[in-house]
């Protein structure tokens, strides 16, 4: 795209209903109902560009129509620990996309806010940073923009939790000490969706503890845009 020009990031296939946002080595993309195995490619592409400029950030923002991604479980190799029946994902109504990242099966649709980030891993900035960013990231915008008081973000259950009742999972994994994959929020319910969760057990939890944003706050309106909007302006804009 035209904006991308001088940058590095021109070396990057954007798609053309993207919105972008360039700062000083840092691009932001945004996205709204990005087919999966588009943005698989996309992230492949973000990677590659990372690997070679690593003071260089790529920061996604999307949702995506229905589908269930499976990651390698919680340790290499563990298959015992993905937290699933393989028989029972023949069963499912949405695609199912196994992917490089940590955690078992989860989910993705429409009402979701999704956050990717592809940024280099190092000693100043480890794994671990990474993950506690994003978390504690969403944990603040729904306490500051949403008046809930009683949120936790937890690296340990994978997650941000309103009480006892989840509201965002996440995933991450990394080729070549670059990040890859991110964190879900719910941000509408989705019946079909939810419904299909009792199929499974996302991240190894019951279907049940899963909540949407909308759930809490009723009252609000627009609630994808305002809570990506006061992400934005709490940490990039």
């Amino acid at each position: 795209m035209e904006q991308l020009k001088d940058s590095l990031f021109s070396e990057l296939r954007v798609p053309v209903n993207a919105h972008l946002a360039l700062g000083d080595k840092t691009l932001l993309v945004t996205i709204w109902n990005w087919d999966y195995d588009e943005f698989l490619s996309f992230q492949k592409q973000a990677q590659e560009l990372i690997q070679k400029h690593r003071d260089h950030k790529i920061f996604i923002f999307c949702n995506h129509p229905h589908c269930f991604t499976l990651g390698r479980g919680n340790e290499r190799g563990r298959e015992d620990l993905i937290g699933h029946d393989e028989s029972i994902t023949k069963d499912l109504k949405y695609p199912l996309f196994k992917i490089h990242r940590g955690g078992g099966i989860t989910f993705h649709y429409p009402g979701q806010w999704i956050f990717y980030s592809i940024v280099s891993i190092n000693a100043r900035y480890t794994l671990e940073d990474h993950m506690c960013f994003k978390l504690k990231g969403v944990k603040e915008v729904l306490q500051s923009s949403f008046g809930l008081s009683e949120v936790m973000a937890t690296k340990k259950l994978m997650g941000v939790w309103y009480k006892r009742k989840k509201l965002a999972s996440i995933g991450v994994g990394l080729n070549r000490f670059v990040t890859e994959h991110g964190l879900a929020l719910n941000i509408t319910y989705d019946e079909k969706m939810f419904n299909e969760l009792k199929k499974i057990n996302p991240c190894g939890m019951d279907s049940q503890v899963y909540q949407s944003l909308d759930q809490l706050v009723p009252k609000e309106s627009n609630l994808l845009e305002k809570f990506d909007l006061e992400f934005k302006k709490r940490f990039f804009l």
